[in-house]
């Protein structure tokens, strides 16, 4: 007993020669750039990076077929495991030769990674307790059902590094073998082999026996190393190994982690190529973290080609490669499904549409809107004109824009959306506009029986980011290969495909047709106008996208120049009827990385993100639209009814300062604040319509959540954030804005 306490108290003083610890040290030395492989990892389980976007939960509460289950856990959990092999080759690799001793170890590889492993272990320690609570809070999992989870985790990270190491095995121990055998059998001369990388991995092992400290000490080494997780030994003696013994293990370690490095990616490649199959896409953290092990076991392979060069080399790469390869990876972008892009025409960018015309064609669908509604209930009284203003925000708002008006249209027996005139918006709150649109388009027509039910919001709730973050991690980084076709058209397959399948699949194909296929309704008066705005990232203006023409909403004083554009007129000969819906909806909402720009076709080239940068509340638009045809208002109508569907947001002066948030003020202030800058911008300007309007124009907001109660900007919800959706219909605010309604469209 006495023996053991000497010997612990040995350990503890000399606890700095510790191998696990002398590896940590390293890692700030010498390899800072593997240490922060880990940083992006643990800053979003711990919510401290993106927990706004929702990223969080794509690791805490992963999804597979659209549930939080045991096998989204089973693949988020081979992903870390992949991430975990892939950061203990990358170190072996880099910085194995400073700790020569592990070659007189048996399976130097497997022991070198026990003594890796404390960053993983904090990981998967700290992933295990938030996750465990997350899952209680977000996802109102019980304690038995969040147990089963994590321990498909568990099991999901234990069974890739152990296949892992076995592959390892394989490579040692059978394929030599199988190599020889085969010489034999059919003969060929021994003297064949692969030059190349005999050239690459003796320079590299040369390289690492000058940077060994046997160059300088071959005496023994005092300290202590993880023989297994529970077993201590001292490190020893290594005296007897030759240079070349030390060059030889340092070698063939290489050439296993060069055959591991090119099996992963070669999997990876082919695994990126299969996007349609649902029940093959794995959860999006999953993805992510399969992204990082692609990242850190290039960086590794190219570690043994250029040693110290390696992050020149790759940086210069991915330039040149994004500059000259055909696939024009740092001008990533996608194309409006639908449109032509076979010609290379240019456009005219400053001709506007006929205003009269188009304005004339307006009136005439506001007179059968009047009509439509003075006939309700056979008094010649004038009708309220509703304009409904839906904020962007992902899955969120999508969700809310549709329950909140579909619940107030049933309460009021249909007729909130007898009488909206104009829907305008962003992002999520423009697709939940367009779905129901369309249901109230199919309930007329008899082919749905109500427009608005529990069921319809519930797979409008489903989720969208698995599948895009997927496509992202496994393919778009690098190339797109696959193509598809629409209206007899070819398209690159990628994230932007798959969103639009996605969407397409979740809310049953209802949005799957051309803009061209909703002018006779709204020209007749059947559903609203709808006028989608995506931003022109080259200039900052806005693209107006209506299935009838829109023209006088691009109208500016005299003697300036057009910014605004309309598609229909600027881009006729480019078949913009033929674009698909579901394209409109989704240039609407192209939120960055998450879905590529769109490239709009012919010269110049003109690149459309999410209408949220110019104006996140539609409110510029309602505001042109009540101006342009403000006298025939005033005289057919009994006023102005704006419904702007929106969050709760609390003005709150008090900073909370954090050492990222340093960092990064007052761009990421003004970043994270755009949206209220831009409210605080557009208001006054619709407010000024109650002075346009005297007596005629009320606004107001449904909203959902505030305080505690926050959804995440995501295209992701969990149950947690439903509740807080579909309850929020019944707030004190809300029912007063109901029962206000009532009243004013009677």
């Amino acid at each position: 007993m006495v023996l053991k306490s000497k010997y612990m108290f040995y350990f503890l003083k000399n606890l700095g020669s510790f191998f696990p610890v002398r590896l940590l040290l390293d890692y700030l030395k010498f390899n800072r750039l593997i240490l922060l492989s880990w940083l992006l990892p643990f800053l979003f389980i711990t919510g401290v990076a993106g927990e706004k976007f929702g990223v969080q939960t794509l690791f805490l509460t992963p999804e597979y077929m659209g549930t939080v289950n045991v096998v989204a856990f089973m693949f988020v959990g081979l992903a870390t495991g992949s991430f975990i092999m892939a950061f203990h080759i990358a170190s072996y690799v880099v910085m194995a030769h400073r700790h020569p001793f592990i070659v007189r170890l048996s399976k130097p590889f497997y022991r070198y990674a026990i003594n890796n492993s404390a960053i993983p272990l904090a990981y998967l320690l700290l992933y295990l307790i938030i996750s465990a609570t997350y899952q209680a809070r977000y996802e109102l999992q019980s304690a038995g059902v969040i147990v089963f989870h994590l321990l498909a985790f568990l099991l999901g990270v234990v069974v890739f590094v152990y296949l892992s190491f076995g592959f390892f095995y394989l490579v040692v121990k059978i394929v030599p073998r199988l190599i020889r055998y085969l010489r034999l059998k059919i003969k060929i001369s021994n003297k064949l082999n692969f030059h190349l990388l005999k050239y690459l991995t003796d320079k590299d092992a040369d390289n690492k026996i000058k940077e060994s400290p046997i160059e300088n000490d071959m005496g023994v080494k005092d300290g202590f190393y993880l023989l297994s997780f529970f077993k201590i030994r001292p490190i020893g003696k290594y005296t007897h190994f030759t240079r070349q013994q030390f060059k030889q293990v340092f070698q063939y370690q290489h050439v296993n982690a060069f055959s591991y490095v090119t099996f992963v990616l070669v999997l990876v490649i082919i695994r990126g190529l299969i996007k349609d199959v649902p029940e093959l896409i794995i959860p999006a953290g999953a993805s992510f973290l399969i992204l990082l092990t692609v990242l850190l076991l290039t960086t590794s392979l190219f570690y043994i080609v250029f040693g110290k060069w390696t992050v020149v080399v790759i940086f210069s790469v991915l330039f040149l490669f994004g500059y000259f390869s055909p696939f024009n990876m740092m001008k990533y972008s996608n194309s409006a499904y639908g449109m032509d892009y076979s010609k290379n025409e240019s456009v005219n960018l400053f001709s506007h549409g006929n205003f009269r015309q188009d304005s004339l064609n307006t009136i005439h669908i506001l007179n059968r809107w009047k009509k439509k509604n003075s006939s309700v209930d056979g008094s010649k009284s004038k009708p309220k004109m509703v304009i409904i203003c839906a904020s962007g925000g992902g899955l969120k708002m999508a969700v809310w824009t549709y329950y909140a008006l579909g619940y107030a249209d049933s309460v009021l027996n249909g007729k909130l959306l007898n009488h909206v005139g104009l829907i305008t918006g962003a992002s999520g709150g423009m697709l939940g506009a367009a779905c129901l649109r369309e249901n109230y388009l199919r309930y007329q027509q008899g082919k749905e029986q109500h427009v608005f039910s529990i069921d319809k919001t519930n797979r409008l709730s489903k989720d969208i980011l698995n599948p895009v973050f997927y496509t992202f991690s496994m393919s778009d980084w690098f190339f797109r290969l696959q193509t598809f076709r629409y209206n007899n058209k070819t398209y690159f397959k990628d994230r932007a495909y798959i969103f639009e399948e996605t969407l397409n699949r979740n809310i049953g194909n209802i949005l799957d047709k051309p803009l061209a296929d909703y002018r006779k309704p709204v020209q007749e008066a059947i559903i609203p106008m709808m006028i989608l705005t995506p931003a022109i990232e080259n200039v900052g203006s806005r693209l107006y996208i209506s299935s009838v023409g829109v023209s006088y909403l691009t109208k500016v004083p005299e003697g300036m120049q057009i910014k605004n554009i309309e598609l229909r007129h600027n881009y006729a000969r480019f078949q913009p009827d033929s674009l698909r819906y579901l394209s409109a909806i989704r240039m609407n909402a192209t939120f960055p990385y998450v879905s590529p720009d769109v490239e709009l076709p012919g010269k110049p080239e003109i690149y459309l993100i999410d209408a949220g940068l110019n104006d996140n509340f539609g409110f510029i638009t309602a505001y042109l639209f009540v101006m342009e045809f403000k006298q025939w208002i005033e005289k057919n109508t009994s006023g102005v009814i704006l419904i702007r569907l929106d969050e709760n947001t609390k003005v709150d002066y008090h900073y909370i300062s954090s050492p990222i948030k340093s960092m990064l003020r007052p761009l990421g202030s003004v970043f994270t604040d755009w949206i209220n800058i831009q409210e605080d911008n557009y208001l006054p300007v619709v407010g000024s319509l109650e002075k346009v309007l005297p007596g005629k124009f009320k606004m107001m907001t449904f909203a959902f959540g505030g305080g505690d109660k926050h959804v995440p900007l995501s295209w992701h919800l969990t149950k947690y954030d439903k509740r807080i959706l579909f309850n929020s219909i019944h707030s004190k605010e809300n029912r007063r804005n109901i029962d206000i309604l009532k009243k004013e469209l009677n």
